[in-house]
């Protein structure tokens, strides 16, 4: 593997890691991204030296002084950050800035204390005692135990997914650019000096520029020859019978059909509009398994070999949208996981189909060098495999082609739940693929394009709630309904509005204010009624709450709603569902649909 190939594949798997370290140690996402941009720019120039000398912590190291040295910029004047933990960040910035490294290390940068002493500079001993004092003074600054602080501190990691870090073959360019501009004046220099001191030396060409060596010389250490090793890969790397069949060891595992045709343009799952997702593959291999016994499963692998690594990239997006915007009747996401590895990280969603029969879909995304790969497992019913099993075997699929793909191979995964992957359209909305079904109607939710601010469609006669106002910003609203259904009335559907306050607290007080109004409605208002009360809280992360709220009307027959406010941070949302006789939701799907939409905030600029 070519020295870009290794760099390259570093990048990718720990930009993301390096530059949440860095924002908590210095509580400023501008300067955080700029300074761990530079500092992979370092990395790159001087990539022979620290190959294989903890490179990250090189990284990390290096960023840590241009934030304090470079940028002029001390990590304790940072900028307001109104969408995060203010209260953590300044308790952390009041922390002497070896204590705050360690901490930091030791929980965003996921690194033993050991480890992170050698990285900070001081002895274990001193490390220790640090870590300690800084436990104890962040405690006693937020009057939270150690337990309560780790989940803020891991919660800091929402900030810095929101910050996008250039492609790895840009931070390359950069720092050669950098290093030819430094060449030039030292160059310069020596001319300078040769001409004044009467002597220039012209034998042996020693000012040859770069554009008179060999192209060999010049490109040759800089761009792997991804194509050739790609040329390698064929249906042997695909998965086999025997690793598919740890999804249900109970069932006799077939191939049934292994496909190589480029041409061949026929969806091989539910969600895709395309069957391939690169664009002019250099090869493409479909391969589908089949398992006979109690239950009725299907296996679909499909592997896309791209011209280059970007293409690969953009082809992984791609597959992910197609999901992500799924608009097929009845299909609803269910749950999305993030399978973490030391080289990059994959992606797993499940979804159900509640056509009959009913089907549960168990989707994995990977990226290895020049090579995506899909792995589709199908269930009748909703008895699909484990995740931790489903992200091994997505695992075992990218050990099969990463040595000849330009990628990385590991064992060493790790399975988290994680936040839905963005829509196109709308992203801090509710998807299309987020709604129930409704009784047995066919038909594909849509949603309406997004009004700006204004009155709130989405409070109800208890609440009067209005997002909006005085340090609001982004707030807007959404209309859901079935427009090709039958036999519903005009108005059935959905609405929410989101928007975010000028800080946490006050998005804090307005949620609260929300459910005061709503608990005491039946009181002030005797016809009204409040039933089916929900309520979710994940601490730091998010929290919302949910109501039916019927209405007795004169001379007609009573009408009801379903309401939730939610928060996650500053961002609120207030997402109101108005059924219609058995065209209804039960009180779980609508936490649930409360649930997602909370998690849907993170993307609300």
């Amino acid at each position: 593997m070519t020295r870009v190939d290794e760099f390259d594949s570093f990048y990718r798997s720990t930009s993301d890691a390096a530059l949440r370290v860095t924002y908590a140690v210095t509580g400023d996402r501008t300067v955080a991204r700029e300074v761990t941009v530079d500092a992979y720019r370092r990395a790159w120039r001087d990539w022979s030296k620290i190959r294989d000398r903890h490179a990250l912590s090189y990284v990390r190291n290096e960023a840590w002084k241009l934030a304090v040295l470079d940028r002029g910029t001390h990590p304790l004047r940072r900028r307001h950050e109104d969408d995060s933990d203010t209260e953590l960040l300044d308790a952390l910035a009041d922390l002497p800035s070896d204590d705050r490294r360690l901490i930091v290390l030791m929980t965003l940068g996921s690194t033993d204390l050991d480890d992170a002493a050698r990285e900070v500079g001081v002895t274990d001993e001193d490390g220790i005692e640090k870590v300690t004092s800084a436990i104890t003074a962040l405690e006693a600054a937020t009057g939270q135990d150690i337990d309560t602080l780790e989940r803020r501190m891991l919660a800091l990691v929402e900030v810095a997914q929101q910050l996008s870090l250039p492609p790895s073959d840009h931070i390359r360019r950069k720092a050669v650019q950098g290093r030819r501009r430094n060449t030039v004046a030292l160059v310069a220099a020596a001319v300078t000096a040769l001409a004044f001191g009467g002597v220039v030396a012209t034998e042996g060409d020693v000012l040859a520029t770069g554009d008179v060596l060999p192209d060999r010389q010049r490109f040759g250490a800089e761009t792997p020859d991804l194509v050739l090793d790609a040329r390698e890969i064929d249906a042997g790397n695909l998965l086999t019978s025997a690793q598919v069949s740890q999804l249900d060891p109970e069932a006799e595992w077939t191939v049934t059909s292994t496909d190589e045709d480029t041409d061949n343009d026929r969806p091989y799952a539910t969600c895709p509009t395309q069957r391939f997702a690169t664009v002019d593959p250099l090869k493409v291999f479909v391969r589908s398994f089949e398992g006979s016994g109690r239950l009725t499963e299907r296996v679909a692998q499909a592997i896309e070999v791209a011209p280059g690594v970007a293409a690969a990239e953009e082809a992984y997006a791609r597959l992910v949208s197609w999901y992500a915007d799924c608009s097929h009747p009845r299909t609803q996401l269910t749950e999305t996981y993030r399978v973490a590895r030391p080289f990059g990280d994959f992606l797993i969603m499940r979804m159900v189909s509640n056509r009959s029969p009913q089907r549960t879909f168990t989707v994995g995304f990977s990226q290895s060098g020049t090579v995506t790969s899909t792995v589709v497992h199908e269930v009748d019913g909703l008895e699909a495999p484990p995740i931790e099993v489903f992200a091994q075997t997505l695992n075992d699929s990218v050990e099969r082609v990463c040595a000849d793909s330009g990628g990385r191979c590991t064992d060493d995964i790790q399975v988290q739940p994680t936040d839905p992957p963005r829509t196109s359209e709308a992203p801090e909305f509710l998807g299309v693929v987020d709604l129930p079904p409704i009784t047995t109607i066919d038909n594909v939710w849509a949603g309406v394009a997004p009004t700006g601010t204004g009155p709130n469609p989405a409070a109800t006669p208890c609440d009067r709630s209005e997002i909006a106002g005085e340090g609001v910003t982004g707030a807007g609203s959404r209309i859901y309904v079935i427009p090709e259904a039958t036999g519903l009335p005009p108005g059935f559907g959905a609405v929410e509005t989101v928007g975010r306050f000028a800080s946490e607290e006050a998005a804090t007080a307005f949620v609260d204010d929300v459910r005061n109004r709503i608990a005491a409605c039946p009181g002030e208002n005797l016809a009204a009624g409040v039933e089916d009360t929900g309520a979710f809280d994940t601490g730091v992360m998010s929290r919302g709450f949910t109501w039916r709220i019927g209405f007795e009307v004169a001379d007609a027959a009573p009408v009801s709603v379903r309401t939730a406010i939610v928060q996650r941070g500053s961002a609120v949302a207030q997402l109101t569902f108005t059924p219609s006789g058995e065209a209804d939701v039960s009180p779980e799907q609508f936490l649930q649909l409360a649930q997602r939409a909370a998690q849907r905030l993170i993307y609300l600029p």
